[in-house]
């Protein structure tokens, strides 16, 4: 047995571990993040109501796949290759070099793209003229956004995490600061100028924190061929799980919008967003731990244990969570929302069962995804994306209360976990009579 020094010193050890300081340093940032969500959203709710919700939710999904757009889809391969070349300063500025030419390609030709099709954009996203003038802002801010996520992804590839929670801390307090005041004075035109601007003022916070990158010899307008391949590897997955769900959510929204109304449509987009507060830390969780984890184990019996592990971990944290929301949803609602969410009420048993759905769905992906299969993920994202948008436009067709569409998010969210259930046992799942025949 070990005596209570011993106990003591292995204590100081684990807690003085990499592993646990960036573990409490992430819980710290999503901490911040689930509060500083908290009070935007309350905000949101209180002043602009359903409809303000609705709009900010159109925007949030564009500013998703413009994010992405206007860096060339970089970022995990910015991470992945810095980690990579880390220690090697040739390779590494090759990676910053092609990257960072990479991102100004892709953020001019999405501001002229912006600038040339704004009453397009305008009309798809907010179905009114009115707002034109923010498209202006977001063109002009786009490239400060794409440069952010090169500095986000480099400190993130050379594990510089306290500077990288700092900034995402900082994020979180600047959209609070920014969305309460602007809301207050300037209503749902207000909560969409903090939205931009909050993406937008972080770049000189990353900025700051950037000085571990030699800008003058590292970063230069060059291309290298091998670089470029292997960042496109990345990026084809990428631009495309974050292009088709928020593409999707967009149309499904101006269906809503247009043959229920704008105040359904923002209790569709409360329901979202209730759901993703009380899923943030889960995860969050699986990010840091599983997707690692997973990543690092070669044999395929152990891959089975630690997904079945996560399963039963993360789903039952999931059901305990959900069962706690649904129990306490009439308090909760108003509390994190307003008294006119409350319809929400009614339809929240159906979200949580498409939430636990969702969460198997990550750890499959995860799982599939560490296993190369990106050209199996692309399909699948793509096909569960378009099979969402037809099962709603269905639903919205034939029926004209909430209770009835939301239903589509449970079978879509099931749909997707049958087929990466499938392929993850074709792919990854060990059978006993191959075991037996060996």
């Amino acid at each position: 047995m070990l005596t209570p020094k011993q106990i003591k010193e292995k204590s100081k050890v684990v807690l003085s571990s990499p592993l646990v300081k960036i573990s409490s340093l992430t819980s710290i940032a999503t901490l911040i993040k689930i509060g500083a969500t908290f009070i935007s959203a309350k905000v949101l709710a209180v002043i602009t109501g359903p409809a303000g919700v609705a709009m900010l939710g159109q925007l949030t999904n564009f500013m998703t796949i413009l994010i992405q757009v206007c860096s060339g889809a970089t970022g995990t391969g910015i991470v992945k290759l810095t980690g990579q070349y880390k220690d090697d300063s040739v390779n590494l500025k090759k990676v910053y070099a092609t990257s960072f030419t990479i991102i100004l390609l892709f953020s001019t030709l999405t501001v002229l793209g912006i600038l040339l099709f704004q009453n397009t954009f305008t009309l798809f996203i907010f179905n009114a003229i009115q707002y034109k003038w923010l498209l202006f802002v977001i063109a002009f801010s786009t490239p400060l956004i794409a440069i952010n996520n090169f500095i986000v992804s480099v400190l993130s590839g050379l594990y510089e995490f306290k500077k990288y929670i700092k900034i995402q801390s900082i994020a979180s307090v600047l959209s609070v600061f920014l969305t309460v005041s602007l809301v207050y004075f300037y209503k749902v035109e207000g909560a969409l100028l903090a939205y931009i601007l909050a993406q937008t003022l972080i770049f000189f916070v990353s900025l700051y924190y950037s000085k571990i990158i030699q800008w003058k010899t590292q970063v230069r307008l060059l291309v290298d061929k091998e670089i470029l391949k292997k960042l496109g590897h990345f990026s084809l997955y990428v631009i495309i799980s974050a292009f088709c769900f928020p593409l999707a959510q967009i149309l499904v929204r101006n269906l809503l919008i247009d043959h229920l109304g704008i105040e359904t449509a923002g209790i569709w987009e409360g329901t979202n967003r209730v759901s993703s507060m009380y899923l943030l830390l889960i995860s969050t969780t699986i990010g840091v731990y599983f997707f690692p984890k997973i990543s690092g184990i070669s044999d395929n019996k152990e891959v089975v244990k630690e997904v079945n592990f996560a399963l039963k971990i993360f789903v039952s944290a999931t059901v305990i969570a959900g069962l706690m929301l649904l129990l306490l949803k009439d308090i909760i609602i108003p509390i994190v929302l307003s008294k006119k969410f409350l319809p929400i009420s009614d339809i929240l048993h159906v979200q949580v069962l498409g939430d636990i759905f969702l969460i198997i769905r990550m750890l499959f992906s995860m799982v599939l995804l560490s296993r190369d299969k990106t050209s199996y993920m692309i399909i699948f994202e793509s096909v569960s994306a378009l099979f969402y948008y037809l099962l709603n436009f269905y639903l919205i067709s034939i029926s004209t209360t909430l209770s009835d569409i939301i239903w589509s998010y449970p079978i879509y969210t099931s749909f997707y976990c049958l087929i990466l259930y499938i392929t993850y046992k074709k792919t990854i799942y060990v059978f006993e009579t191959k075991s037996h025949s060996c």
